[in-house]
C-alpha cells in the first residue's frame, strides 16, 4: 500500500510539473544575470526554457492536432 501511495505521489508531482511548465515555460537566464553582454545560452534574450519545457510543448501540440483530427471525423 505504501508503494502505491509513493507511486501516486510521484505521478502527481510529474503531472503538476507539466502543468506548471505549460503555463510558464521560460525563466530568466542564470548565466547572464548581472552581466551586460550577450550570453551564449540565451543569445541576448535573457530567457531560457525550463527543464522539460520543450517536451511538454511537443506533447501539447500533439494533443491539439489529435483533437482537431478527431473533430474532422465527425
Amino acid at each position: 500500500m505504501e508503494i502505491l501511495n509513493l507511486t501516486a505521489a510521484g505521478l502527481l508531482g510529474i503531472v503538476g510539473w507539466a502543468v506548471f511548465i505549460s503555463f510558464s515555460p521560460y525563466r530568466t537566464c542564470r548565466w547572464c544575470k548581472g552581466k551586460k553582454g550577450r550570453c551564449w545560452r540565451c543569445k541576448g534574450t535573457r530567457l531560457t526554457r525550463r527543464l522539460g519545457a520543450f517536451h511538454v510543448h511537443k506533447v501539447k501540440l500533439s494533443l491539439i492536432q489529435a483533437w482537431e483530427e478527431r473533430g474532422w471525423w465527425r
